[in-house]
């Protein structure tokens, strides 16, 4: 597979540079779907309160107008009173369908602010970019949902208009009340099959919207190797810092042999050098081990510094296996490791 084309999902940087872009998936018409859904929801259950608010204003205003004389003043007034009362009906629809709006925004994109995303760009204004995004899959997208709302809306439409007309004729023996309880019943229902059908949509459309920003955010191998190398470094550096590194502790380790007290063997495999200072420690400690080329280099060491080496190849294999540099042995041991140190202060003419 070619290494330019776009096969590897996106990691974590990837998508953390895409949002601080102001890339996000996020669907407008799902946004614009639920606003419709909730203020509908809204008015259906304030919809007493807003007929005694409406008979209210109609005694008021309306009611009084014609007491005394009637001026453009008067009427300028009555306006004015009339829209504000109006527009305070409205604050709480208004700012219920705004927490919505938050709400279903930070449900898709969580909490998101981007400069770079407010930032004039030439390219947006770059007439052949312009082309290419009337003729892209996105804006092709675009006119099939406008397509489908014109349609399955102008159809919900069509049905509405003609049920209302048809009841028009038995709706005059009727009392007004009972006529506008039919209007309303009528627009809400009509109200509510169009907000399914717009969630419907949005849903889809988010969908393509997630789908879409997968695929753009998506990496070649090559832009993942790149990445890779810039986060956890080149390879090859690595590999040499790591070997750099087990340079050091072989050193501080070969340090440390001249200071034991006795170097134990297996007498081919294992090398384990101890070291016990009654005064400073509770039990001997390791202060070097190594199995075959590593074993060698340990007792050449220990040659070197007259270091004494006991071949104890059962003890050896339990050191090498049981116990890290720089730990103290385990209990379990202490008997063998004594009866060790015993042997190589006597040889030195020690107490033990």
């Amino acid at each position: 597979m070619p290494d330019g084309e776009r096969t590897e999902q996106a990691t974590p940087r990837r998508r953390e540079e895409a949002r601080r872009r102001g890339q996000v998936a996020v669907s407008h018409e799902l946004l614009s779907a639920i606003s419709f859904i909730s203020g509908i929801m809204i008015i259906a259950s304030l919809l007493p309160t807003f007929y005694r608010q409406c008979m209210l204003l109609f005694k008021n205003y309306v009611g009084n107008m014609y007491m005394g004389e009637v001026t453009v003043q008067k009427i300028q007034k009555i306006m004015i009173g009339i829209s504000y009362q109006v527009f305070l009906l409205l604050i709480p629809i208004l700012g219920i369908i705004f927490v919505v709006i938050l709400l279903v925004g930070f449900v898709q994109t969580g909490f998101l602010f981007s400069s770079e995303a407010i930032t004039p760009r030439l390219s947006r204004i770059d007439p052949l970019m312009g082309i290419r995004r009337i003729f892209s899959k996105r804006a092709l997208v675009d006119i099939l949902k406008a397509i489908m709302k014109i349609i399955i809306l102008s159809y919900l439409g069509y049905t509405f208009t003609r049920g209302i007309s048809m009841a028009t004729f038995s709706l005059w023996k009727t009392s007004l009340s009972v006529s506008l309880d039919f209007v309303v019943d009528n627009i809400l229902k009509f109200s509510q099959q169009a907000g399914i059908v717009l969630l419907a949509i949005g849903v889809l459309d988010y969908m393509f919207q997630r789908r879409e920003f997968e695929a753009s955010i998506r990496m070649t191998r090559e832009e993942l190797k790149e990445e890779l190398k810039e986060t956890e470094g080149d390879p090859l550096i690595r590999s040499r810092i790591r070997q750099k590194q087990r340079e050091i502790a072989m050193r501080r380790m070969m340090q440390e042999v001249k200071r034991a007290d006795v170097v134990i063997t297996n007498p081919t495999e294992y090398a384990i050098a101890l070291k016990y200072d009654v005064k400073r420690m509770s039990a001997p400690i390791v202060v070097a081990k190594g199995a075959r080329l590593m074993a060698e280099r340990i007792k050449n060491e220990a040659r070197r510094w007259n270091i004494p080496i006991v071949v104890n190849p059962p003890l050896a294999q339990m050191l090498y296996k049981l116990v890290d540099i720089g730990e103290e042995i385990p209990p379990r041991l202490y008997q063998a490791v004594a009866e060790v140190l015993a042997y190589v202060y006597r040889r030195r003419g020690r107490l033990v």
